[in-house]
């Protein structure tokens, strides 16, 4: 009967203390392991710091002849000369990635691996070097406001260079050394060997029910 007794008060004072024990096991929700959550914010934070990345230069040497066509009486008759003008340019073109569209939904971390999608290579920006462009030419009509002119044609000599950077390939070359240099960079910050992809793997979390 005493024995008896003692089980009953044993297990009257260990169920509360077993209870207790493990009530916060049980009542904590399921959560992705804190290292991935880490690693994932603290790469994001670092490819925010690092912004736009320039990650190719083009420079190029152009002849860009310009010229407008003087209007015409009735389709037969000249009213004035034709503008024309020759540029000698020179000018450069930046190929890069704007880091700062990548997300944390474009970033998936496994046990050794960070797989990431990252934006399409943009021209950053082009420009005339207007020290070493020279006008070579220029000729324009009675009724042609001469500088005017010029400044178009100026201008257009500067899409000429974005146009031959796009030509020139510039934007699969940015892509090219975005995997020399980038790469290495990120997996010096993660500690995880980075693969650049066009689709992430499924992730390895099991959704919580």
């Amino acid at each position: 009967m005493r024995l008896r007794r003692l089980i009953a008060l044993v297990l009257l004072l260990g169920i509360p203390f077993f209870i207790g024990y493990h009530w916060k096991s049980w009542t904590s929700p399921i959560v992705p392991e804190l290292s991935e959550v880490e690693i994932k914010t603290m790469l994001i934070t670092e490819i925010e710091a690092l912004g736009k990345i320039e990650l190719v230069k083009y420079q190029f040497q152009e002849v860009t002849e310009v010229k407008e066509l003087s209007p015409e009486f009735l389709n037969i008759l000249k009213l004035d000369t034709d503008d024309k003008a020759i540029l000698i340019t020179q000018g450069e073109a930046v190929g890069c990635l704007d880091l700062l569209k990548i997300s944390a939904n474009d970033v998936e971390v496994t046990e050794d691996t960070i797989w990431m999608q990252i934006p399409e290579s943009e021209i950053c920006y082009y420009k005339l070097d207007l020290e070493k462009t020279k006008l070579y030419s220029v000729e324009t009509g009675f009724f042609t406001d001469r500088d005017q002119f010029i400044s178009r044609a100026y201008r257009q000599a500067e899409r000429q260079i974005r146009e031959a950077a796009n030509n020139s390939g510039i934007l699969e070359q940015t892509e090219v050394n975005a995997h020399r240099i980038l790469r290495p960079m990120l997996e010096e910050l993660s500690g995880k060997t980075i693969i650049f992809t066009e689709k992430l793997p499924p992730t390895r979390i099991a959704p919580a029910n």
